[in-house]
């Protein structure tokens, strides 16, 4: 599920950014974007399953900390970087943003690659007790 959401947000970013423009209306871009983007929730609760109960609150805010730290200060990066691509000049072309982006593709491409590594933390890695039955 995790690495759907994100191949779904890879194929957007891509399309975005260097998919012929007029095929389809943007609107829909950002909007399945968005919507596969919040695949992203889903480490959440691989984090709180995957550490005892005690600590689920301090792997929350661990979790959530990482998020919003990397989300402030990579803002600036790409800012940057999209003014030292355009020469700091007030036009801006499709081929300045392809290249300030770029990096994002690559992040979501290596958020793939990482959740092949995700172990099972739900009920399928939880031990079956004996003589127990399911209804």
């Amino acid at each position: 599920m995790c690495a759907g959401g994100a191949l779904v947000l890879l194929g957007c970013l891509a399309w975005i950014l260097f998919g012929p423009p007029d095929v389809l209306p943007p609107y829909v871009l950002g909007f399945v974007a968005g919507v596969a983007s919040g695949s992203a929730m889903l480490p959440y609760t691989v984090i709180k399953e995957a550490n005892p109960s005690s600590m689920s609150g301090t792997a929350t805010g661990v979790i959530n900390f990482l998020n919003f730290t990397f989300s402030a200060l990579l803002g600036p990066v790409f800012s940057g970087i999209l003014l030292r691509v355009s020469g700091g000049g007030p036009e801006r072309t499709l081929e300045h943003y392809q290249t300030t982006f770029q990096p994002m593709l690559l992040g979501v491409a290596l958020a793939i690659a990482l959740t092949l590594f995700l172990r099972e933390t739900g009920p399928a890695r939880r031990p079956q007790l004996q003589g127990a039955t399911t209804s």
